[in-house]
């Protein structure tokens, strides 16, 4: 699906592909500092990556693709069911995840792309996905820390609902969506 972006471009929204993978470890790699800290569900590395797509029916990847350069300029994964540790602390919410309902959703954007909107235009394409799929809840894969204001404004613009918080290296806030 193309979609144009805030600032003008034109950006193709798609399902992560098996040939994407130098694509994606250069989008890793030009992510900032400050980005990788706050993005985490596998290393950067090119075996990390394979490795963590070994079992496509566990994660998905999601990408949007700049028209003009074919870069990836945002990244998004859903784990289809959930982390136990995440499992564990939503039920000391009075949250019980079920694996066939619930999925785990952890979104990045290149630095250079931030606030075009570029991150909704994504997350709607995949949230039409996961309906299909017959998705029920979106839970943030190990919540989000609470100082990445611009992170939590986004998932509460997108309907996100805080239900608790932990330490882990920081504050942190788990959210959900009920889909």
């Amino acid at each position: 699906m193309i979609v144009e972006t805030k600032n003008n471009q034109q950006v193709l929204l798609r399902k992560l592909h098996s040939n994407d993978l130098d694509n994606l470890l250069s989008y890793l790699e030009n992510l900032s500092m400050e980005t990788k800290k706050r993005f985490g569900p596998h290393q950067f590395d090119k075996q990390s990556v394979i490795d963590f797509y070994d079992n496509p029916a566990i994660h998905l990847g999601y990408v949007a693709q700049s028209i003009d350069s074919n870069d990836i300029i945002a990244y998004s994964i859903i784990k289809i069911g959930y982390l136990e540790s995440d499992y564990n602390r939503y039920l000391s919410y009075g949250i019980q995840l079920d694996n066939k309902i619930d999925c785990e959703f952890a979104p990045s954007v290149a630095d250079s792309w931030q606030s075009f909107g570029i991150g909704n235009k994504l997350f709607y394409y995949i949230l039409a996905d996961l309906k299909k799929a017959g998705v029920k809840r979106i839970v943030l894969w190990g919540g989000v820390q609470a100082d990445n204001e611009k992170a939590v404004n986004y998932y509460k613009k997108n309907n996100f609902v805080p239900v608790g918080q932990f330490w882990h290296n920081g504050e942190n806030v788990d959210m959900l969506l009920n889909i």
